[in-house]
C-alpha cells in the first residue's frame, strides 16, 4: 500500500468515527467516509487486547495487504477496526473479513477475484480415462 493511500492523524480518524458509516464482522469493523479526494485513504487501528506488538503489527501488514489486492473506489477514507479473535486468525480469513465489509461498504469497483490455485485438473489433455483401446 503506497503511502498516499494511508490515513494518519487522529483528527481524521475521530472525524471518521463520529460522521462515517460502519458495518462490522467477526475479525473487523469498518467505518468509512467520502473525503472527496482523487484517491482512497485507509487507517487500521488494532488495541492492545488483540496481543502484543509482533501480533498487532502482523495484523496490520495482513491488512494493508488485504486491501491492496481489492479494486477500491477513489474518494474514500476507511478506518479499519480489528477485533480481539483477529489476532489469531490466518490471512484468508481476515481477507475474506476485509473483502466482505468493503463489498457491505460499497466502495469497491467490482467483486474481487478469487485469489489461490484455480480447480485442479485430473486429466492431462488428450488422454481419456476410461478402459484402454485396443
Amino acid at each position: 500500500m503506497q503511502r498516499r493511500q494511508r490515513l494518519t492523524g487522529a483528527k481524521r480518524f475521530s472525524q471518521i468515527h463520529v460522521e462515517g458509516s460502519s458495518a462490522a464482522n467477526r475479525l473487523l469493523v469498518i467505518r468509512y467516509l467520502a473525503n472527496g479526494s482523487d484517491c482512497s485513504r485507509f487507517g487500521f487501528l488494532v488495541s492492545k487486547r488483540v496481543g502484543n506488538a509482533a501480533v498487532r503489527n502482523r495484523v496490520k501488514r495482513r491488512l494493508r495487504e488485504a486491501v491492496r489486492l481489492n479494486p477500491v473506489k477513489a474518494g474514500w477514507d476507511a478506518l479499519f477496526i480489528v477485533r480481539r479473535g483477529a489476532g489469531k486468525a490466518k490471512y484468508q480469513e481476515l481477507k475474506d473479513a476485509t473483502d466482505n465489509l468493503l463489498q457491505r461498504a460499497n466502495i469497491v469497483d467490482k467483486a474481487p477475484q478469487p485469489t489461490g490455485p484455480g480447480p485442479i485438473v485430473d486429466q492431462i489433455s488428450g488422454e481419456t480415462s476410461g478402459s484402454p483401446s485396443d
